[in-house]
């Protein structure tokens, strides 16, 4: 087998990815060990089952019978989610059928095409709102000026948090789920409990005078004769916040940078805003917010000659999957017309796919003809390389990234 001539990353450690994602590792392993057994300290038998091509990905996705997501589908960093305290197995994205599929019936009902689609006169008045304050400016942070508050206010209007309580809710959600290592565990825990005391007063509140928000319709939908409880809808709320908005930040964060670093590409799109949708996709593959998610395996299976036990985790890469070039023609390349394109940045397929992809797909085309069109000589301000990420093995992201221009353009 041929090797390496860099050391082997560690997938699971948060420290490996503080440079982006390791493709020149992910593309050997595509290469000479496509289903990798590698060392893990706290998984059974001390091992991880690593799945790098865009195949396999999808096959261990789609497979609910033999791959399941319980207890999580989270990479163990070996460190902090070891002991058992991570507190994630309640959460929608951990459970299987049949419970998964109850859950995603009924909250499908606040995730309609229709509700999304009504959502896009707001979100443009969001986005030229969030870009009027930088009017008087030449400089800001693309994440913590721009790209931040879009998805963090989509969600607080989505589910129908007061304007005057979400600058405490938005503190919440980046101590709870955010990538800060200077957040101490306890500081942590103690923003969870309030977050959760928050959901719990806002079902109250709800049940009692219901209006048209998602709290609202997840209190009263049901599905089958069943409802959801509201401890449900309080931990779908938690988990909203974050996947509603790390997601949608890092991909305007990301997608930009690559738009900037790819002149040609970006002047595509200024030229004609009608490849956008295709466009987004393109972005999505080739920045892959979410790296990758494990699953379980439930029995004995083989995949690539491979036998994987049962109870053994598997992680699927999803950032391999999409660079991988049996399912993508120069997949290195940014190309805005790509068509078809069949990333797996929202998931590869089966049941779990995504919720909110419709949601964030907009989101995107909305911020980046804004960026587009608004933002005159945009460019980055400094080398990304030296631009510090944030601190997770889960998403690919930067926790700065200083941009300026020579003018904003207004509105139309």
């Amino acid at each position: 087998m041929t090797s390496l001539e860099t050391p082997v990353p560690l997938l699971h450690a948060a420290g490996t990815y503080d440079h982006g994602v390791p493709y020149e590792y992910y593309r050997w392993l595509r290469d000479n060990d496509p289903v990798a057994c590698l060392d893990h300290p706290s998984y059974p038998g001390e091992k991880l089952w690593v799945v790098t091509r865009h195949a396999d990905v999808q096959r261990v996705s789609r497979d609910a019978a033999s791959f399941r997501n319980a207890p999580d589908p989270f990479l163990d960093d070996g460190v902090m989610m070891n002991d058992g305290s991570a507190g994630t197995s309640e959460l929608m994205i951990s459970l299987d059928a049949p419970d998964h599929m109850k859950l995603r019936k009924i909250i499908n009902k606040g995730f309609t095409p229709r509700r999304v689609a009504d959502l896009s006169e707001r979100l443009r008045e969001r986005t030229d709102a969030i870009i009027d304050g930088l009017a008087d400016r030449n400089s800001c942070d693309l994440v913590h000026d721009l790209a931040l508050w879009l998805p963090l206010h989509v969600i607080a209007d989505m589910v129908g948090v007061p304007e005057e309580d979400r600058a405490q809710v938005f503190e919440w959600t980046e101590k709870t789920f955010g990538f800060d290592a200077s957040v101490t565990p306890e500081e942590r825990s103690t923003a969870t409990m309030e977050m959760f005391m928050y959901a719990d007063a806002m079902c109250v509140e709800r049940e009692k005078n219901p209006s048209n928000d998602l709290m609202s319709v997840l209190l009263h939908a049901e599905v089958d004769g069943e409802q959801l409880t509201r401890f449900q809808i309080e931990v779908f709320f938690m988990l909203l916040q974050n996947a509603g908005s790390e997601t949608t930040r890092n991909l305007i964060t990301t997608g930009t940078l690559a738009l900037l670093e790819h002149p040609d590409q970006k002047q595509l799109l200024e030229n004609d805003f009608d490849l956008l949708p295709t466009a987004i996709e393109e972005l999505l593959r080739f920045t892959t917010p979410v790296i990758h998610f494990t699953r379980t395996a439930s029995v004995d299976v083989e995949i690539g000659g491979k036998t994987i036990k049962a109870g053994e985790r598997v992680l699927m890469v999803y950032a391999a999957a999409n660079r991988d070039e049996r399912a993508f023609a120069n997949p290195d390349s940014l190309d805005v017309r790509r068509d078809p394109n069949e990333h797996v940045a929202f998931g590869a397929g089966g049941p779990h796919f995504c919720l909110g992809a419709n949601l964030a797909r907009l989101e995107g085309r909305i911020m980046f003809e804004q960026i587009l069109s608004r933002f005159e000589g945009l460019r980055v301000d400094g080398d990304p390389a030296d631009f510090p990420r944030v601190y997770s093995n889960l998403i690919d992201g930067f926790a700065e990234l200083p941009i300026t221009w020579d003018r904003i353009a207004p509105a139309k």
